[in-house]
């Protein structure tokens, strides 16, 4: 994402509206895939987040995306990989939203995130992942998600901006 055009307002909004829209169809897929789980994940959601700065911002949510499959309980770790790990990189983005105004509560909150306890979480879903991918085969599969996760995620996000992403 080119965070100096995260600024324009028309710009943002359409980041958002695309990862709403990729929530929308990656949340569910990834509890069906990890229903043992789900309590853990809705606990870490952020979309709650998102859906109150579109709101907050006068924009309509997104489409629900058509994602790809998530065929085992390891692909879906890989691809939770990927969205907890954005967490992490949400920090530098809500910096750089700083400077346009934005805030968590002036339509920044998704990318603010858990704020302070970020560190913290994304500690505790590394030891996560480290006990559900303990295996090779499983590790293969998550790495596979992973890269899957984040090339649809980029995909959708070149679509909606015409921006070029480099692929996982």
């Amino acid at each position: 994402m080119n965070l100096r055009r995260m600024r324009q307002p028309g710009h943002y909004l359409r980041v958002l509206q695309v990862f709403d829209s990729f929530l929308a169809g990656w949340e569910p897929a990834v509890a069906a895939a990890l229903p043992e789980r789900a309590p853990w994940l809705r606990a870490r959601s952020r979309r709650p987040f998102l859906q109150q700065d579109l709101q907050l911002l006068g924009a309509p949510a997104g489409e629900t995306a058509v994602l790809p499959a998530l065929p085992s309980g390891a692909a879906a770790w890989g691809s939770v990989y990927v969205m907890e790990g954005s967490a992490l990189g949400g920090a530098t983005i809500s910096r750089s939203l700083a400077g346009a105004g934005l805030g968590p509560e002036r339509g920044a909150a998704y990318f603010h995130g858990w704020g302070e306890a970020r560190g913290r979480m994304w500690r505790e879903a590394r030891d996560v992942l480290e006990s559900e991918l303990a295996c090779p085969e499983a590790l293969a599969q998550a790495c596979d998600a992973a890269r899957a996760t984040f090339d649809t995620l980029s995909a959708l996000l070149e679509k909606a901006m015409n921006e070029r992403a480099p692929a996982a």
